[in-house]
């Protein structure tokens, strides 16, 4: 036997007892990550070692195993599609947080809505209309005045304070989508430092894509990996947002109202990559997007169209009762203070000074002295079936309900919309537990094997030692 093939055969069961203790640590690292979100299970992948020819012969003989590389098993074809529909679904998310706010502010069955108190303060007048004289009916009237003044104002004053809690989320949202940038440029840097050196940098792998679904959860992004493996991240319309161990920054500030229904003093949303700065209508998708939408569009048409009613309803019964006469022979006394402008008109909408003095400045006749004359009043009841908005083709009560409808409409759909994400994103979860999820019974089985191929290739190295024994005594 050749002196040489002994001290091999050694090699050879040491290769396999390290193998075997590579795989058993895997396996472990494996089951002691099962419940590690992001996580994807590692296995060893073995292979053989070049053989060598023995001495006099042609034969090759085996020299071994080496561990090749340790392997991440991860889809990123799932991996995306877990990012695209983790961003639609967060979108669904925060328009349903704005969207509920908002069927709160106008619920209509919980009490006394607008809805009902307009009705009410019309019903008053009508009231009024049999009555001109009685001071009780008058007192009514102005009551019910106030209420109407004061559920314009409530109303307004609900979406403002959503508004104001849509521009904290988004002060919120882009502070955490800077850290997660920073983290992931963090990653890419100690990644490629980790594979330059020929390691395999799998968990902080599993860490860096479980911020990039994170970071999507924002807006919508693109990925792709340079040559070194790091990640390239654009948002898509705006500009890059992490490219190697570089970060761009996002940023708030406040702002005059615009004509794409930002409020006065909302939020914008800056970009340092990008030349124009402001990308705040840039954004289409995630979170971000969702809040820009439901603020400027939603929130923002719905106090649009509220400031609209207030300031038709004020103009419409101002016209009318200045044409009437109070009880004590005045004409031309506002019923509601002037409004100058639409836009806050629900916001300043109030009662004239002169009918907060006192009921008998209401105007319920046409005529001065004429106590029976009721016409200002029936007038002014009429206005509630009116055509008075969209142009002449809608009434006042109309145009309230188709508010409260469009808002019930649109929550309705999103959530429609977020039960199918959140199936999907349930099927993406399973499809991916499939590939890259931890199965402790079969990572135990796994360890037995792995045990048992230990041992065997210990007895490789205790044969090879007996027969070095029985060499060596043979020479002596």
């Amino acid at each position: 036997m050749s002196k040489m093939v002994l001290p091999n055969v050694m090699h050879t069961g040491r290769s396999g007892m390290t193998a075997a203790k590579a795989a058993i640590s895997t396996a472990g690292h494996n089951i002691a990550n099962a419940n590690t979100e992001g996580y994807s299970r590692q296995r060893v992948q073995q292979a053989s070692e070049a053989p060598y020819g023995a001495a006099g012969s042609k034969t090759l003989i085996g020299h071994g195993a080496r561990i090749a590389r340790v392997e991440r098993l991860n889809d990123q074809y799932i991996e995306k599609q877990i990012r695209n529909n983790g961003r639609d679904l967060a979108n669904n998310e925060e328009k349903d947080i704005v969207l509920k706010q908002a069927e709160d502010v106008f619920n209509e069955m919980g009490g006394e809505g607008l809805n009902r108190v307009m009705s009410r303060f019309f019903n008053e007048f009508r009231k009024l209309a049999n009555e001109p004289e009685n001071e009780g009916v008058r007192q009514a009237v102005r009551e019910s005045s106030q209420s109407l003044v004061n559920d314009f104002r409530r109303l307004r004053s609900g979406i403002e304070d959503i508004t104001r809690h849509a521009d904290a989320r988004i002060e919120s949202h882009v502070g955490e989508m800077n850290a997660i940038a920073e983290e992931i440029k963090d990653l890419n840097v100690r990644i490629k430092a980790m594979e330059l050196g020929g390691a395999s940098a799998n968990d902080l792998g599993d860490k860096r894509d479980l911020l990039l679904k994170k970071l999507s959860t924002y807006a919508d992004l693109s990925m792709h990996q340079d040559s070194g493996g790091g990640y390239i991240i654009d948002v898509k319309g705006v500009g890059p947002l992490v490219v190697g161990g570089q970060t761009e920054k996002f940023s708030v500030q406040r702002s005059p109202a615009n004509d794409e229904g930002k409020p006065e003093g909302g939020f914008d949303i800056i970009s340092s990559s990008n030349v124009r700065g402001n990308v705040t209508h840039q954004l289409k998708s995630g979170k971000l997007g969702a809040l820009v939408e439901a603020r400027d569009q939603v929130l923002g048409t719905m106090l649009s169209r509220l400031d609209e009613l207030a300031f038709q309803v004020s103009q419409s019964v101002n016209e009318i009762h200045r044409s009437g006469f109070t009880r004590t022979g005045f004409q031309g006394v506002d019923y509601f203070k002037p409004l100058q402008q639409k836009q806050g008109a629900a916001e300043f909408f109030d009662l004239s000074d002169a009918v907060q003095a006192s009921a008998n400045n209401i105007a319920a006749a046409a005529t001065p002295d004429s106590p029976g004359d009721n016409r200002v009043a029936i007038a002014i009841s009429g206005i509630q079936n009116h055509q008075l908005m969209n142009d002449g083709q809608t009434s006042v009560d109309d145009f309230y309900n188709s508010i409260v409808s469009e808002v019930g409409v649109a929550a309705a759909k999103n959530r429609s919309s977020l039960v199918q994400h959140k199936d999907i994103m349930n099927q993406l979860g399973k499809m991916r537990e499939q590939i890259s999820g931890v199965s402790i019974d079969e990572e135990t089985t796994n360890l037995m094997q792995y045990q048992h191929a230990f041992d065997a290739s210990a007895k490789v190295i205790q044969i090879a030692d007996e027969l070095m024994k029985t060499v060596l005594s043979l020479r002596g």
